[in-house]
């Protein structure tokens, strides 16, 4: 089921970008490893202005020649320090078609990828689609439950405005809906590249996000932008083709499933239910950007001079990138990482009185990593690109815990709750709690609370008196690191828990 108002929220809520998962897509025309485009691409990829850059963390690629040209475009992500150096390409499928697809990523953002031909291209024999349609499964860093994970499929659909050609592209779109359908239930996936389809009410577009009784392999456009796009001035700030003729098709695009979209895990920061704006290439509900175009291009070559998305540099570099032939932009957007969470594993509150009042500590935090995500150049999203940490507290029958759902965001220090603990009763106490969250990898994580309850608390030779004895007996607890000497209850072995030990010896029993 698709949820909008926890989205709507979060975007409300939020007033700070600081990061996320960049995907991109990119037909960099007929690319086959030519030197004198190296300088040029690295412009277009990792330059910034007015602190905008592209900088994806993943990046689909078509119009690639030969597994040749995938090696040296590699080399060329992996040659400047801006875009990370730490890229690596995803298993090459040369098809039967002229040009190819290839998938890149980041190894500190991607742990592993894995490819499989999901529909094999037919070359130029129609009516079947003519490029292999690709899909990688990427293994997000930090995080292990098949939920987290992120397919993404790569595809170059056949061009062209006759009908055999919509016959060609819409029948690629049958097979991508035919195997996303049998992904596992959760599985979040996409579809990206260069579609070719001039409007929203062609058959392949309609085959891709057409509501039906199986809607697993269903896709939505996350910047609800239907429409006649080609040569249509309404949607200037979407076109991504020709940079080098003229700005006038939206033939690149992403397409995501329900579950990037419902507001929780991974999902794709912006509001879906918002289309894309029509007075500016900055539009604050969305991270899906055009890039390079700033909405000034309309029937004409890319503005490069007074380009008011990427400056000038770039704007070059992006028309440049066509290499004197009809072209492309990339197109990218962002997504939010899952929340993960974390406490102690268990709460030992040592030896206490019997009838002591006590409270354990549980301290639950987001530990969605902050530093790893870090972008600064997008939209509002919460601290790191991470949901928030969403959770409910659970005891058995023996001990009670706070009410209610509590949120934390990633990189603070998390929220901690105090557990009261019954000593009504002598003998060694053990309950447990358990944190429900929205944390995929671990949605149900339980934390012991031990101890026990005894007559006298310094008695600790158990003898009935508080004698020298006792003080050795602490000694030997505290010296073997056993928290049975925590009389402060503070997790830790330090001076005061001989003061707090003093202090009930003093007492007496």
């Amino acid at each position: 089921m698709v949820k909008t108002a926890a989205l709507c929220t979060l975007l409300a809520a939020t007033s700070l970008a600081h990061a996320q998962l960049r995907v991109g897509i990119w037909n960099i025309t007929h690319y086959d490893g030519e030197p004198e485009l190296d300088e040029i691409f690295r412009i277009a990829l990792f330059d910034e202005f007015s602190g905008r850059s592209f900088r994806p963390d993943v990046l689909l690629i078509q119009e690639i020649n030969a597994a040749g040209s995938t090696l040296h475009f590699l080399d060329v992500l992996n040659s400047d320090p801006r875009g990370g150096q730490d890229w690596a390409r995803a298993q090459f499928f040369d098809g039967p078609w002229r040009t190819d697809t290839a998938v890149y990523y980041r190894t500190s953002k991607v742990s592993r990828a894995t490819g499989v031909i999901a529909s094999a291209g037919s070359g130029s024999t129609p009516p079947a689609h003519p490029r292999h349609l690709t899909r990688y499964t990427l293994e997000l860093t930090g995080y292990h439950d098949a939920t987290t994970n992120l397919a993404v499929y790569n595809t170059h659909m056949q061009a062209g405005s006759t009908p055999a050609d919509e016959v060609r592209r819409h029948d690629e779109a049958v097979k991508f809906r035919a195997d996303a359908q049998t992904l596992p239930e959760g599985t979040h996936f996409l579809i990206g590249g260069d579609l070719n389809v001039k409007r929203s009410t062609e058959p392949l577009y309609i085959e891709l996000t057409e509501d039906r009784t199986n809607n697993h392999g269903r896709v939505f456009d996350p910047i609800a932008t239907p429409g006649e796009w080609v040569n249509n001035p309404d949607f200037v700030f979407v076109h991504s083709q020709d940079p080098f003729t003229q700005m006038d098709d939206r033939l690149d695009q992403i397409l995501v499933c329900d579950d990037l979209i419902d507001g929780d895990g991974l999902d794709y920061l912006g509001d879906w239910t918002t289309p894309f704006s029509t007075t500016t290439f900055d539009d604050p509900n969305h991270s899906y950007r055009s890039w390079g175009n700033d909405g000034t291009s309309f029937n004409f070559t890319l503005r490069r001079r007074g380009n008011r998305m990427v400056g000038e540099t770039i704007a070059n570099a992006l028309y440049d990138s066509t290499g004197g032939e009809g072209g492309h932009i990339p197109v990218f957007c962002d997504f939010l990482l899952p929340a993960r969470v974390i406490s102690q594993p268990r709460l030992n509150f040592g030896r206490v009185a019997v009838g002591a009042e006590l409270e354990a500590e549980l301290t639950v935090s987001n530990a969605g990593n902050v530093d790893l995500w870090q972008r600064d150049d997008t939209i509002a999203a919460p601290p790191g690109g991470i949901q928030p940490l969403r959770y409910t507290l659970v005891g058995d029958g023996s001990i009670v815990v706070p009410m209610g759902e509590f949120t934390d965001d990633a990189g603070g220090e998390g929220i901690t709750h105090a557990i009261p603990v019954d000593t009504s009763t002598i003998g060694p106490f053990e309950a447990t709690v358990r944190i429900e969250s929205n944390a995929p990898d671990e949605p149900v994580r339980e934390v012991r609370v031990i101890g026990e309850i005894i007559a006298c608390a310094a008695d600790l030779d158990g003898d009935g008196a508080l004698t020298v004895f006792d003080f050795l007996s602490f000694q030997n607890l505290f010296d073997a690191g056993d928290l049975a000497a925590d009389f402060d209850s503070d997790g830790e072995l330090t001076l005061f828990d001989f003061l707090a030990f003093q202090n009930l010896f003093d007492a007496g029993c």
